[in-house]
Order: C-alpha cells, then sequence, then structure tokens
C-alpha cells in the first residue's frame, strides 16, 4: 500500500502547488451526505487559510442541468468533492470549452468517462490502486495536507467523513478503521482532536437511552434483547443498572465504569445462551472528538448528525458544526427530525405492502410521493441490512437486490438500490446496473457495487425494472441459499430485525441513521497498515 499511497500523495502535492498558484474566485462543490459535507468543511479551512475566496455549495445529485448552471458562471477554477468522478464527461463538455477553466475532482467512487483535458485534474483513490478504507473526506484532507502542513488537524474532519461512509470494518474481533483510513486517524491521534478507546461498539453512547441503544443494537445481535424495548428495560433492571438520574436517561456514556463492565459480561452471556458463534465479540474502537461537546463527541453520532443535516435541508449547519461554528444543542433538533422523516417512511412502508413488487430476481420498492427522496437510501438501507420482511410471502429480501423509487422536488424518480455483500461477491454490481440501464432508457446513475443511485424519468419504472431484470436474469441468483436468518418482531413499533448466523455475524450499521454505504469486513492487505500516520509521506 505505501508505494500506491505515495504516487497519491505526490499528484496531491501536484494540485495542491495549482490551488494555491491560483488568484481568482474559486467555485467548491461538494455532496451533502456526510463524507460530502466533512470534505467540503476541509476545503472551506484549507482555502480560507492560504486566503483564497470561494463559493461553496452542497448539492444532493450532480446531473447535467447543474453542469449548465455551473458553466454558465464562468468560474475559471471549480474544484468537486466526494462527486464528479461519475461525470467526466458531462463535466468536460458543460464547464470545459473556453479551455481557460481548471477543474478538479477529489473522489473515491467509480469513474466514468475519460480525461481528454489537460485542464481536467481527476484524482480517484482507484485510480492508485486503493479501492477501499479511503473516503472523499479523506482524499480531500489528503489534498489539504498537501498544501499546507498545519493542515494536520483537519484529519479529524476525513475520519468522521469515512465513518460517515460506513468504512469502519472488522478482522476477527478486531473491529475499527483499516487501510489508509487508519493512517489519517494517526494523523488525528497526533493532533490531539481524536482518543481511540477500546469500548462496547453500540450507537447512541451520547444521544440514546441506554435501553434504547440495546434495543436497537443489530451488531452485536443481542438474542432476546434486540428489538424490544420491554426486555431491554428487564435486562438493565437485572444487571443493577439504573435507567434514570432524577428525571433525566442515563446514556452508555454516563455508566461508570464498573457499570459498562456488568453490561459487558450481561451481553456476552445472552450471546452464548443464543449460541452465538463467537459471542466476545462485541468490542472495538470508539473515537471520541476532543474539540467537541454533548451529541457532537461521539465520533459516529457526529457522522449521523452531519447526514441529518444533509438530509434534512440544512447541509449549512452541518459545515458549521465541523468548524465548532454552532451551538451543539441545534443538532439533537435537527436529528430528532431527521429519526421522525426516516420512522414515517417506514410506517409507510409496513402500511403499504402492495407499493412492494417481488421478481425471480429483486425486490422493488414504489414510494413515489410518500416516501422523501432525501430518506429513500435510508428506507431501503434498512430493508437490506436487517433482512426485514416486505411483504409477508417470504423473508429473503436479503438474497435479493432491492431497487426504491422516490419522487424528486425537480419531477423525476430517484432511485436507490443495495445488496448484501454475499450477492457482491456472486458478481452483482449495482453501480454497473445503474449505469448500463440508465444509458439503456434515460437518466444518470452510478454508486458503489454494492450501494447505487440513478435518476430517471418520471413513469419510468417499469423500463427500468425490464432492463434490470434483464441483467440480473444471467447472474443466476437462486443457485445457492444464505445460510440462515432469524426474525425478531417488536409488537410496539411493528418493526423486524434480521441477523445472519452463520460463522459469524455480518458488520452491520444502523441504517435508520446512516442509510448510506456499506460497513466492509476485509481481511487482506490490512496488514500492510502501520499506523504510524501520513508524515513518511510529505516532507513535514
Amino acid at each position: 500500500m505505501k508505494n500506491k499511497v505515495e504516487l497519491l500523495v505526490k499528484e496531491l502535492i501536484k494540485v495542491g502547488g495549482i490551488i494555491k498558484s491560483f488568484s481568482g474566485d474559486i467555485r467548491l462543490i461538494s455532496h451533502y451526505d456526510a463524507d460530502g459535507i466533512a470534505s467540503a468543511a476541509i476545503m472551506v479551512k484549507a482555502l480560507a487559510r492560504e486566503g483564497k475566496s470561494f463559493h461553496l455549495s452542497l448539492i444532493n445529485q450532480l446531473n447535467g442541468n447543474f453542469l449548465k448552471d455551473l458553466g454558465r458562471e464562468g468560474r475559471r477554477m471549480i474544484i468537486f468533492t466526494d462527486l464528479g468522478s461519475g461525470y467526466l464527461e458531462n463535466i468536460q463538455n458543460h464547464l470545459m470549452k473556453d479551455g481557460d477553466t481548471k477543474v478538479i475532482v477529489l473522489d473515491h467512487h467509480q469513474s466514468e468517462g475519460e480525461v481528454r483535458s489537460k485542464n481536467l485534474l481527476h484524482v480517484n483513490s482507484e485510480d492508485f490502486g486503493i479501492t477501499e478504507h479511503i473516503s472523499g473526506s479523506g482524499i480531500a484532507y489528503l489534498l489539504a495536507r498537501a498544501m499546507n502542513p498545519d493542515n494536520r488537524d483537519l484529519s479529524e474532519l476525513g475520519i468522521i467523513g469515512a465513518i460517515g461512509d460506513s468504512q469502519i470494518g472488522s478482522i476477527g474481533e478486531s473491529w475499527g478503521l483499516l487501510g489508509l483510513n487508519k493512517e489519517i486517524l494517526k494523523d488525528a491521534e497526533l493532533s490531539r482532536k481524536i482518543r481511540v478507546k477500546k469500548g462496547l461498539r453500540l450507537w447512541g453512547r451520547y444521544t440514546r437511552p441506554v435501553h434504547k441503544t440495546l434495543q436497537y443494537s443489530v451488531d452485536p445481535y443481542i438474542p432476546g434483547i434486540s428489538g424490544s424495548e420491554s426486555a431491554s428495560v428487564q435486562f438493565l433492571q437485572e444487571l443493577g443498572i439504573e435507567l434514570k438520574d432524577k428525571e433525566r436517561w442515563r446514556t452508555l456514556a454516563d455508566l461508570t465504569d464498573e457499570e459498562s463492565k456488568k453490561l459487558a459480561s450481561g451481553i456476552i452471556a445472552e450471546r452464548i445462551r443464543g449460541k452465538h458463534m463467537n459471542p466476545e465479540w462485541i468490542f472495538g474502537d470508539t473515537y471520541e472528538l476532543l474539540d467537541k461537546k454533548g451529541e457532537l463527541r461521539d465520533a459516529n453520532e457526529f457522522a449521523t448528525i452531519l447526514n441529518a443535516c444533509g438530509k434534512m435541508g440544512k447541509a449549512y449547519m452541518g459545515i458549521a458544526f465541523c468548524l465548532n461554528d454552532a451551538d451543539h444543542s441545534e443538532a439533537r433538533n435537527i436529528l430528532n427530525s431527521y429519526r421522525r422523516e426516516i420512522g414515517k417512511a417506514m410506517a409507510w412502508v409496513y402500511k403499504n405492502t402492495n407499493s412492494i413488487k417481488r421478481t425471480d430476481n429483486a425486490f422493488y420498492l414504489f414510494g413515489g410521493s410518500s416516501i422523501s427522496e432525501h430518506v429513500i437510501s435510508n428506507v431501503v438501507s434498512i430493508i437490506n441490512k436487517s433482512c426485514l420482511d416486505l411483504d409477508g410471502v417470504a423473508n429473503d429480501v436479503c438474497e435479493k437486490p432491492i431497487f426504491a423509487f422516490a419522487d424528486t422536488e425537480e419531477g423525476d424518480v430517484k432511485v436507490s438500490a443495495r445488496v448484501s455483500d454475499s450477492l457482491v461477491e456472486k458478481g452483482v454490481d449495482l453501480k454497473d446496473i445503474m449505469v448500463r440501464v440508465t444509458m439503456d432508457i434515460g437518466g444518470e446513475g452510478g454508486g458503489h457495487k454494492g450501494a447505487a443511485g440513478a435518476r430517471i424519468e418520471k413513469d419510468h419504472e417499469d423500463r427500468f425494472i425490464s432492463s434490470v431484470e434483464k441483467i440480473l436474469v444471467k447472474k443466476d441468483l437462486n443457485k445457492t441459499e444464505q445460510k440462515t436468518q432469524i426474525d425478531i418482531h417488536n409488537s410496539e413499533r411493528g418493526e423486524r430485525y434480521g441477523t445472519a448466523e452463520s460463522e459469524r455475524i455480518r458488520t452491520q450499521r444502523e441504517g435508520e441513521e446512516r442509510g448510506e454505504g456499506e460497513a466492509k469486513e476485509t481481511g487482506e492487505g490490512s496488514e500492510e497498515v502501520e499506523g504510524k500516520g501520513l508524515v513518511r509521506y510529505f516532507d513535514s
């Protein structure tokens, strides 16, 4: 990996020099999810430190219409972060006709198109053989670090973006950031921005009551506890752990060391009783943000709040949170609104099972105008990661890709798709499917193998499905069956959670809050990580 990183850094040093020597206004475009917001915040800080003037836009989708409008602005330098690689042809067609505009694309998604102009500086980690464990914000951080060694303090944002992009993975019982992300993490530790500790890998350390944290825990899965609020409350009471401090619900962060040990022992005991393989695999790295307070102190929760800001139309607040320029109490309000929107969407799915179409090869969910385009990816992630029973016929959603449609504010249709890691290993590539289908029926598509999206014209859903089916039927997805599935029904909310109990438990993320990307379990190549930081790749 060292040689690959050296080549990537060398290219970013060149790009950094071009930015520093540019004297005009800079146009900055980034995606509106957690990784995109963190990427933008890094560039905002790095450009400000260089005394550059800039104009930032955080967008839901890069498309031809946006690029046409951007081209009319007449900018001489445009920087894209966490998007752009899938639109190289459109970028060159709409932004580089006069030959005087320099465009910089910093991305980690799969590329589409060829670089034809010398003024298009396309820096994508995949082009350097780094295909995982690096996010858009990671690439942005490496550029900022190349521009000025004082930007090392921005490594914290590179880690937040990676976590928001679901890049925490595992090797055996070790659970945390891997690969190049681990090198960036070392910079964050040396800058005294992040403290890494071993702890229970439960989401909601600062934001959820302890019993709610247990109720919603999917990985680690707790037999008899996960999915049930009443069982979670009883479990804590039996352990002698108080749920409240006077009138305030206690969180994981409020527990004493002794209570945390009791909780860990209790969870392991329940997993042993449930005959889980490796029942003690409940620990992992936790990432504490030392310059943040309250809800923003845990990196996982911070990333979720950034996602919420983008999806709730307040991406600018995400930038402010990243730059410590906003009241952290506002974060809870945004997060609560986000959860309500997702909860409303999931309730609609359960009440409208006739909106789901099942074929031999896939599931299709028609959200129409009832599910917001901003949370359709969360909905499809929840269904995919938790193996939810969609239609009461058979719980085999984990064995098939799922595609979901939602009307957009612009009048077209957003498509969000997810597929399990096992199907990716069988050769299913959602990014390839999205690109091929939109080339066939019109529209734009892209993403990753396991998580992808597209935009198509209204009323083209049937054509989309027909084209997808032609591709999937050749994959013969039904030739083997997934090993096991377990469903737990929560009667209070009508939700179902699932887990695969095979030789180990899949690394999952809480799609309810995050909804983007897939956490991956990877061993090969990760042993090369030294965790010494990036100083050996730079002069200082």
